[in-house]
């Protein structure tokens, strides 16, 4: 849920864009079948782009025509930055961007060493430019991407298809499939518990909570490291986190079980149920089906900056479906991936409606998720209460600051960034614990049976939450709240969620019968999930072994990234900035934020959430602000400008450009 994160290897850092409309290119369209190079590597091509084949250089441009991802075969390059420049200068002659950053990862896919570099760009131009050397035996395979913003975010799937299938010819891939899974015995257990203590410490995450059980026996519930820096005290299996985007799989259960009670279908029109919804158009919305709420597959761009300006604990739910009835799709339904928390928030909101039509949507979604949801599953410590969550045990969220340093987030019952979700709490507003998502988690490998035998929810409708409904990358698609990955021959059923200071990641596994999840209280989890999920593999199958140098390659990119970004700002922000900065700003989007001087340093004030300013010079010579603290640290840029004389801070992200202008006076 959280915007996204200030360092990420490329698989996240290809989802970082927005949406335009559709072009009429209609160019010969790219194979769907696999491609081979005659140099080596295989690669899946991304489909409905157009592609053009010149002296073994395969361009791929996407329908808006102002994206490309080309791939370049390179000989004799004297390292990956060399193999990169020379694979720009064969599609662009002239190309002269500087490096920003270059970072290696783990071997993959058959190469022996893969390099992302980024390039300069300055927030006005709205564009990502990266290259990835590949290399193998003395030869490199170069992917170069060549972005608008907007396209890439609306293309990311296929971006990520792309990249994610680059391998070397003749390279054969682990295959888990047709292997007995091993028992998870204690010392299986124990060497899982000591690689997420390790890694969690060399990321800097303070603590971890951690669940998993098998063939319907709870092999383990509870935590490493600690809920809290200063006290100490460790997290345990009933330790609460907010599990942020995890809820939306709580919320389409629900959808489910009213699917079983013959109260709503999945391709019901949504206005049937609730005929205040509106998304665009007339036609639009009268196209919306219930399955659209929650499939990310309507072309519907994010628009989280929205809410996160605008929201406090008091917003009331209706504020989602405010905000969706200005919100026009980019792309046919099903057509691409594109997430969105609003439609998610609606989607609970409906069913509520449904079940107590003479409540506020919003008390309404809390009272049908306790007694359709987390009462039947015994999830007693699960809730939305933010006041009851705070009271007891509890971890306590951080962030890593430009330094280096580990600084805890401001959250009371009443204020702090996380209080911005509520009123879009059924996509990512709930509190729970390893031990109660343990019991969802079984729920879903059971699908629908108690661990006493009673049947609690109808197989068909929970198993329809799974069904691939629109890829997201090689191997991968969404369904209704869930995530569909293979790796290796294993058939995986994920969700992930994220909020300041808190990340979540769940994992089931149907044909091991094992579920596993594991809860952050650092905006660093996100880079502990990716290797707990291959090392519960490689325990779990006898696979290779690889979780280790994904642990390192991320620390390393992690680190790298931060001392590039923190050279380039200067903290606080420069005085001769802030003496020409408004005391105030408005957008008719974000709304009203306040520009504050307090002893030493400038803070951006939304009203419910706060952040130092930091301030740097761009590649173009224009001045942006940039959060330093607390939970938009580094997730936050304002580009300084003036419009008709008045003084401007603009917010460019992937999705949309919001300009912030001052009053008059």
């Amino acid at each position: 849920m959280k915007l996204p994160q200030l360092v990420c290897l490329a698989a996240v850092i290809l989802i970082s864009a927005c949406s335009l409309n559709k072009s009429e290119n209609e160019s010969e369209p790219a194979p769907v079948v696999e491609i081979t190079l005659n140099t080596t590597p295989t690669f899946d091509a991304p489909k409905g782009w157009s592609v053009s084949n010149k002296n073994e250089t395969v361009m791929y441009t996407a329908p808006e025509g102002d994206t490309t991802l080309t791939l370049v075969p390179i000989a004799n390059a004297l390292d990956a930055q060399h193999a990169a420049k020379m694979a720009w200068k064969t599609i662009d002659a002239n190309f002269a961007r500087k490096v920003k950053l270059s970072t290696q990862e783990p071997p993959a896919r058959g190469w022996d060493a893969i390099w992302e570099i980024e390039y300069q760009t300055s927030p006005s131009e709205e564009r990502r430019v990266s290259a990835y050397p590949h290399h193998y035996a003395g030869k490199w395979t170069v992917l170069l991407i060549d972005g608008h913003l907007g396209t890439m975010s609306k293309r990311s799937a296929a971006a990520r298809t792309l990249y994610r299938s680059i391998t070397r010819a003749g390279y054969q891939a682990e295959d888990l499939s047709g292997r007995t899974a091993n028992t998870l015995t204690p010392e299986i257990l124990h060497e899982l518990l000591a690689f997420v203590e390790s890694a969690a410490e060399n990321l800097d995450i303070p603590g971890a909570g951690i669940g998993i059980m098998q063939n319907g026996t709870l092999i383990y519930t509870g935590g490493v490291g600690v809920k809290d820096i200063e006290t100490g005290e460790p997290i345990d299996g009933n330790t609460r986190f907010i599990i942020a985007s995890n809820t939306k799989g709580m919320t389409t259960l629900l959808l489910a079980k009213l699917v079983e009670m013959g109260r709503i279908r999945w391709d019901d029109p949504v206005i049937n149920h609730y005929p205040n919804f509106r998304l665009g158009d007339d036609k639009t919305t009268q196209s919306v089906l219930v399955r659209h709420l929650v499939c990310a597959c309507t072309g519907l761009p994010r628009k989280d900056f929205e809410w996160v300006f605008n929201n406090t604990a008091s917003t009331p739910a209706i504020a989602v479906f405010d905000e969706l009835a200005g919100t026009q799709p980019t792309s046919s339904f099903g057509e691409i991936y594109q997430y969105n928390n609003q439609m998610a928030a609606a989607a609970g909101y409906v069913a509520a409606h449904l079940l107590y039509p003479n409540m506020e949507i919003g008390a309404a979604y809390d009272r049908a998720m306790q007694e359709y949801i987390f009462a039947p599953l015994s999830m007693s410590n699960t809730t939305f209460d933010f006041k009851a969550a705070l009271n007891g045990n509890i971890a306590k969220p951080y962030t890593v600051n430009f330094d280096g340093e580990i600084e805890d987030i401001k959250q009371t019952p009443s204020d702090g960034f996380n209080h911005t979700m509520t009123a879009y709490r059924p996509a990512g507003g709930a509190w729970s614990t390893p031990t109660d998502m343990l019991k969802y988690i079984q729920n879903e490998l059971t699908a629908g049976i108690s661990p006493n035998g009673t049947r609690l929810f109808a197989e068909a409708p929970l198993l329809e939450r799974r069904a691939p409904f629109v890829e997201t990358g090689a191997g991968s698609s969404y369904g209704m709240g869930l995530s569909n990955k293979d790796i290796n021959g294993i058939a995986i059923v994920k969700h992930g969620g994220s909020m300041a200071g808190y990340l979540s990641q769940m994992f089931i596994i149907p044909e091991s019968n094992v579920g596993a999840v594991i809860l952050t209280n650092s905006d660093q989890g996100w880079a502990l999930f990716e290797p707990f999920e291959r090392k519960l593999i490689e325990l779990l199958y006898n696979g290779e072994s690889k979780a280790a140098a994904q642990v390192t390659a991320t620390k390393q990119s992690i680190e790298q990234a931060r001392a590039k970004e923190r050279a380039l700002l200067t903290i606080p922000a420069d005085p001769d900035v802030v003496s020409a900065l408004a005391k105030t700003y408005h957008s008719p989007k974000l709304g009203t934020v306040d520009i504050r001087v307090m002893d030493d340093a400038v803070v951006l004030d939304s009203g419910a959430w706060s952040s130092p300013l930091g301030s740097k010079i761009n590649p173009d010579g224009t001045v942006s602000l940039v959060a330093t603290g607390d939970a938009t640290l580094g997730q936050l840029e304002l580009l300084i400008g003036e419009t008709n004389g008045k003084r401007t801070l603009s917010v460019i992200t992937p999705q949309h450009k919001y300009v912030l202008t001052e009053p008059d006076s």
